[in-house]
């Protein structure tokens, strides 16, 4: 599967990085402050959402009289202890990173998370230094159902879209990466809203963790 591939890029939350339950605790506390029960449906309509975007559709949705930036600027607050504290990288993240460092591949991030997240959790970890463009949906004009963000990455990369494969967590992420024209390996999280069979329905493999990648990529 890796053959004429010459970059790699991850999503981080959920694919890289154990994270996706901190997340649902902090919808629950930020709504519970409000007065709000969680909708069973929210995890799924703000999957592949920018940081703002999924800002502004809780604003909406929840008619909550903070601005864009205090909403997000909370967020940041009650998360910032686990991204620089708590939170692990999955199972054999670091033994991968080494493989495709070692074999000439470059490695590039596209994320819906904030930057200041991304680099906080990523140096946490030891594996900032692996990455040799990181990319924010932010940056770019729509969110991860779109191609726009792993486009970005390859532009910066400066590779063709073709010579990418993207390591994924959601089904909107997967779409948009197969709109890029990019190989897709899925990887199921537990705390995530995707099963592991519609995860597989779309890609071209798929993963829990990272511990033996190596050995199935090559088959």
């Amino acid at each position: 599967m890796l053959k004429d591939i010459k970059a790699v890029i991850f999503d981080m939350d959920g694919t890289l990085i154990d994270s996706m339950w901190v997340w649902k605790e902090v919808d629950v506390e930020f709504l519970k402050k409000r007065g709000i029960e969680l909708p069973e449906d929210l995890q799924r309509a703000i999957e592949g959402l920018s940081f703002k975007e999924t800002a502004v559709y809780f604003k909406e949705r929840f008619n909550l009289k903070e601005s864009i930036e205090e909403i997000m600027n909370e967020w940041m607050e009650m998360v910032d202890h686990y991204y620089r504290n708590v939170i692990e990288a999955k199972k054999g993240v670091h033994k991968f990173l080494d493989y495709l460092k070692e074999n000439g591949y470059l490695i590039g991030m596209a994320t819906s998370n904030n930057r200041q997240l991304v680099e906080a959790v990523l140096s946490r970890n030891n594996i900032l230094h692996y990455f040799d463009e990181i990319v924010t949906t932010c940056e770019v004009p729509r969110d991860k159902s779109f191609p726009d963000v792993f486009l970005e990455t390859a532009k910066r990369l400066n590779v063709s879209p073709q010579e990418c494969i993207v390591f994924e967590d959601t089904v909107p992420a997967v779409r948009g990466a197969r709109a890029a024209g990019m190989k897709v390996v899925g990887v199921y999280d537990e705390h995530g809203t995707c099963t592991p069979e519609e995860l597989k329905e779309i890609t071209d493999h798929l993963i829990e963790d990272f511990e033996n990648i190596v050995e199935e990529l090559k088959r």
